[in-house]
């Protein structure tokens, strides 16, 4: 700005077009009011292209942006001009800049100064914006991969833990001598659960039928395992299996459930899977054991909501309602 105002001055003063009382008169008292008004466009524009990137970004409106860009350049300029004019009494800012059509020089330059000056300050503002989206975007690149290495950690962790591993080897262990076809079904569905496991673990987001898939196979263990003590009820619609959710989320919210519950064929555990407001639910009788399975970190729960915040402005919901424990788990279209 300064460069823009100062270069034409210097440059018109030695080649004697300007005296130097008329550039001493100009540095004292129109470039403080110059400044005041462009520092406060400044502001105004940065206020307004962080409000701009989030209701009209650029991706999505480029030409609709830019019109309205160009028309708050404008009306900016145009408020100042007046702000600048009314500041002079009887119209003396223009009477000087009269002086310069004397000297046979476009005074249209002397009304687009404003006008280059407010194009400049948006394009930079602009720029610096952008620049700094990209930046973010990288710092969450850099999470995401890291959150990608823990979610697969993590569910390495929680698919063969001892306790997982050593339930399901004592119940095929019994299912062999009882019931071979069910012990194959068993191994069948066991490898399913392992494979996905393995399969998904580099991915931030699964469509609906990939993970429900999953599901049928992990249930299956579980019911074999408390039979009459554990019941499921699924009413998910197909038309929502094209849109996605984090991969093992419906398994971590079952397991929450089975972790704090009493499972019991007198007091089943109830587990009921649906959508609601563009929403999974899954919701369970809350009937919390006496004695907990294992202290609760809820470190399945944050990690949920670690992986929404990186990819979606939506969040998971959870807590008890009346007798139901009730966690939503909000669906994303890609």
């Amino acid at each position: 700005m300064f460069c823009i105002i100062l270069i034409p001055m210097t440059t018109l003063t030695l080649s004697g077009y300007i005296s130097e009382n008329k550039v001493s008169h100009f540095l004292s008292e129109m470039l403080p009011l110059i400044l005041l008004t462009s520092s406060t466009a400044v502001f105004g524009y940065y206020f307004a292209v962080v409000k701009l990137n989030k209701i009209l970004p650029w991706k999505k409106h480029m030409f609709l942006r830019g019109l309205v860009d160009f028309a708050m350049v404008l009306a900016v300029t145009s408020i100042l001009m007046s702000f600048m004019h009314s500041m002079y009494d009887s119209g003396n800012l223009f009477s000087r800049m009269m002086a310069f059509k004397e000297q046979n020089l476009p005074i249209e330059g002397m009304f687009a100064l404003p006008l280059v000056e407010n194009i400049l300050f948006i394009v930079a503002i602009e720029t610096i914006e952008l620049v700094s989206e990209k930046n973010e975007l990288e710092l969450n690149l850099e999470r995401v991969e890291k959150t990608q290495l823990q979610t697969k950690y993590s569910a390495l962790k929680n698919q063969l833990d001892n306790h997982f591993l050593f339930n399901n080897l004592s119940v095929l262990s019994s299912l062999i001598y009882e019931d071979i076809e069910k012990s194959d079904q068993f191994i069948q569905e066991f490898a399913k659960v392992y494979r996905y496991v393995l399969t998904i673990s580099e991915e931030m987001l699964v469509p609906v039928e990939q993970e429900l898939e999953f599901i049928d196979a992990y249930l299956f263990l579980l019911k074999i395992r408390f039979e009459e003590g554990f019941q499921v009820k699924n009413d998910l619609d197909e038309s929502l299996f094209a849109q996605s959710i984090p991969p093992l989320s419906l398994q971590v919210l079952i397991e929450n459930a089975i972790k704090h519950n009493r499972i019991s064929k007198k007091s089943p555990l109830q587990i009921h899977i649906y959508e609601e407001n563009n929403n999974i639910v899954v919701a369970n009788n809350y009937q919390p054991r006496d004695t907990p399975e294992t202290a609760s970190t809820h470190t399945g729960l944050k990690n949920l909501e670690e992986k929404y915040k990186l990819i979606s402005d939506k969040i998971p919901l959870f807590g008890i309602q009346g007798d139901q424990y009730i966690a939503e788990l909000p669906l994303i279209n890609q």
